[in-house]
């Protein structure tokens, strides 16, 4: 079995918009990329730590049977609600019963929506409001969205005094407050310190909202006896409890993921529109297709059944219950998030809609007032440890920790050391990793690892500067941080040093995860290595203090290979394939940038059919070498029309000349050729630079500029500028022809004289 070493990117739609601040599911399309590589038709794939239902859904359309668990009730209740779900109409009948049924004889929804009712600014009618603005540390609504019914006015307006009279008119901590923090709080009678967290969280809803939250509850379970419409409804309940906390940031603003404090601008969403949003949401879900679930995992696991799947609450430590060691092929997830908010909502919203014995596995982590990555590494150290005793010869374990904390990364590879697991491989693209991990460890890497001699923290602090140098120098251009980081924690690993570290913790002195992190910072400032300023779109990057022998740069490979693989193939490529093609071109240190492959594809692919591409005619080397000469004579022609001696010019491809003196050099390629022309040296200001290339060129050569600061600087300090060839061959068919003439083309498009506007249009 052959090790995935590359980078699985992410393929087709993400899942439904749900719980958010609670999961971070496996992207969709990476679980199926494993399953095809590590397990065989029939088997059984365990998925611990389940966030959602895509991963059940691709080893299941995989051929493969699925055991999915989570020890969070609510992650739970959506994958298997999600997993079998009922259809639409059934879900929009039990919404439409709910808002009917009355209360003191008035239906429910007009009740709720009564809440949050307002005047139209355009036609002055009422109207129920979709959310209110309130400022954080304000006593009223700002601001209002309105989307009238009778005018069709859609907007925002300032509040008035009747919307803050209304805010004012449920009254503060009355019976349903009471009624949601019952349904919390006695469970957490012996932990004064817990209780008193759990009722500041209730200040996270306003009072009307918690009015609203309760009625909605109280009639979901009372209409609704135990059973899959109950789960759906809860499921959107769920969503509601998300969205109408004062967590929430106004639209066009970044959503928070962690923390517990209100924003300075936050919402108070009105409840019952956002319960019945939530049914169109997950309405997609709803209309799908149900997965046959067992009831239980005996009932997967008998002879014999017919169920493929079964997703539900449990635990890691039970799973040797059920299977033999040594009997899985795969195991994968996405780990639990180090976030100690989405714990304590967990459980918060989990005793509303559940109960408290439901979400009592959360409770050792709801002790944590922030999270405690090394304490973090050493429970994930002891489940690692079960899943590894699982793992059959050859078996693999994939963790896809995406949009996580670095420190969550360095707490998995530290819990794989002390699992006596074999990190295979693990790569980074921005804040998505993908780590590998086998019960055996490969064959020992060609470098020696550091001196066993050494001292811990030196030893750490070597072997991490010299996988980052090789990283930089592998890609022949500057790296982003968590490219080093992955490939540092990898060579650690391999060296033993993270088993070193685990073992001189025990001893006091700072934590492993703590010298670890330490060091690795340390090496990345050694002067062997340049940090270089974000500028414009990149990160922060890392480069060689003396770059010297290396490689293409990377971008330049990638662009090479990805036209090779539209070349060379008699069909056209989805755009999901051919990502998959590509990064797999490019294994470990070597992942491509998210930005670049798709820029590769478009800049040399056309749509033949949706979602269907192939390489442009014109864009066959034959065709392009041809039109290359064309526009070098093109050029030479010019130059001779507006009184320049012009004259091929190695290195260059050809020059003007205004008698001896150097006017003007351009370099004609038809690829996006940024390196290769910067390269060519010449003193700065001597002449005018132009590197000439295919319009369709145009957004690569942007793609390329934006993620090197060092080429930008080189551009820049150069004086290079950009030529389409569509604007040499209409500046070949003037009648005339001068300087000003040129400097209207000059550029990626014609506006591109204005001074400084050359990088900002790419």
């Amino acid at each position: 079995m052959s090790d995935i070493q590359h980078f699985v990117p992410p393929a087709g739609p993400e899942e439904v918009d749900v719980l958010g601040r609670l999961r971070q599911p496996i992207p969709a399309g990476v679980t199926s990329v494993y399953v095809g590589a590590y397990s065989r038709p029939g088997d059984l794939v365990v998925v611990p730590y389940c966030q959602g239902p895509g991963v059940v859904l691709e080893i299941v359309a995989a051929g493969r049977r699925a055991l999915a668990i989570n020890f969070d009730p609510l992650l739970a209740l959506l994958t298997r609600a999600m997993l079998s779900p009922l259809p639409a109409r059934d879900v929009d009948a039990a919404v439409a019963r709910v808002g009917d049924s009355l209360k003191q004889g008035v239906p429910l929804r007009r009740t709720l929506l009564d809440l949050y009712a307002t005047t139209c600014p355009a036609c002055l009618r009422p109207v129920s409001a979709d959310y209110f603005v309130w400022e954080r540390e304000g006593t009223a609504p700002v601001a209002k969205q309105i989307r009238c019914p009778n005018c069709e006015w859609d907007g925002e307006a300032a509040a008035g005094p009747e919307d803050r009279e209304r805010a004012a008119e449920v009254r503060p901590r009355g019976m349903h407050y009471h009624y949601l923090r019952e349904r919390v709080i006695p469970a957490l009678a012996a932990e004064p310190g817990l209780r008193e967290r759990m009722e500041n969280l209730l200040g996270l809803y306003s009072d009307r909202n918690i009015y609203a939250l309760a009625e909605l509850i109280i009639k979901v379970e009372s209409l609704f006896p135990q059973g899959p419409v109950q789960e759906a409804l809860k499921l959107l309940l769920l969503d509601c409890l998300d969205r109408c906390s004062s967590l929430t940031v106004p639209p066009g603003r970044a959503p928070r993921r962690d923390g517990l404090t209100r924003p300075p601008r936050f919402l108070e969403c009105n409840v019952w529109r956002a319960f019945e949003e939530a049914a169109g949401r997950l309405g997609r879900a709803f209309g799908r297709p149900a997965v046959e679930l067992a009831e239980n995992v005996e009932e997967l696991l008998a002879p014999g059944s017919g169920a493929a799947a079964f997703a539900g609450q449990g635990l890691v430590r039970d799973l040797p219950l059920w299977l033999p060691p040594r009997s899985l092929s795969l195991v994968i997830s996405s780990p639990p998030p180090l976030n100690a908010p989405a714990w304590t909502l967990s459980y918060l919203w989990g005793a509303w809609l559940l109960d408290t014995e439901a979400v009592a596995p959360l409770l050792p982590l709801l002790r944590q007032r922030r999270a405690d990555a090394m304490l973090y590494a050493r429970v994930m150290g002891s489940s690692l440890q079960k899943l590894g005793g699982l793992l059959a010869d050859g078996g693999r374990l994939v963790l896809v920790p995406s949009g996580q904390r670095r420190a969550m990364v360095d707490a998995l590879a530290l819990a794989a050391g002390s699992a006596r697991l074999a990190v295979r491989t693990l790569v980074a693209r921005g804040d998505d990793y993908r780590l590998e991990l086998s019960p055996s460890w490969p064959d020992p890497p060609a470098a020696p690892a550091p001196a066993a001699s050494l001292p811990l923290a030196e030893a750490i602090r070597q072997a991490a500067l010299e996988a980052a140098v090789e990283a930089v120098r592998a890609r022949g251009e500057p790296a982003e941080w968590s490219t080093l980081h992955a490939a540092s924690q990898r060579h650690l690993a391999e060296a033993g040093l993270l088993a070193r570290a685990l073992e001189a913790g025990e001893g006091g002195g700072p934590t492993p995860l703590d010298l670890v992190a330490e060091e690795v910072r340390t090496a990345l400032e050694d002067p062997a290595l340049e940090r270089l300023q974000p500028t414009g779109g990149s990160p922060e990057l890392w480069w060689l203090a003396r770059p010297l022998d290396l490689p293409a740069p990377l971008a330049d490979r990638v662009e090479a290979a990805a036209h090779a693989l539209l070349q060379n193939s008699a069909t056209p490529w989805s755009e999901v394939d051919f990502e998959r093609a590509l990064y797999a071109l490019f294994p470990g240190d070597l992942t491509p940038g998210a930005g670049l492959v798709p820029a590769c594809l478009r800049s040399y692919g056309q749509e033949v059919s949706p979602g269907q591409w192939q390489l442009r005619a014109e864009d066959r080397p034959e065709a392009r070498d041809a039109e290359r000469e064309e526009v070098a004579g093109q050029l030479l022609a010019l130059g001779e029309r507006m009184g320049y001696r012009a004259a091929p010019h190695p290195p260059f491809d050809l020059a003007w000349f205004d008698g001896k003196k150097l006017q003007a050099l351009f370099v004609v390629r038809w690829r996006a050729a940024v390196h290769e022309a910067l390269s060519l040296g010449g003193r700065p200001g001597a002449a005018q630079r132009y590197l000439v290339i295919p319009g369709g060129r145009a957004a690569l050569v942007g793609e390329k500029l934006e993620r090197n600061p060092l080429w930008q600087r080189a551009v820049e300090e150069g004086g290079w500028r950009f030529i389409k060839y569509r604007h040499v061959r209409q500046l070949a068919g003037q009648p005339e022809i001068d300087e000003y003439v040129l400097r209207t083309v000059v550029g990626l498009d014609p506006v591109a004289e204005r001074e400084g506007a050359q990088l900002r249009l790419f």
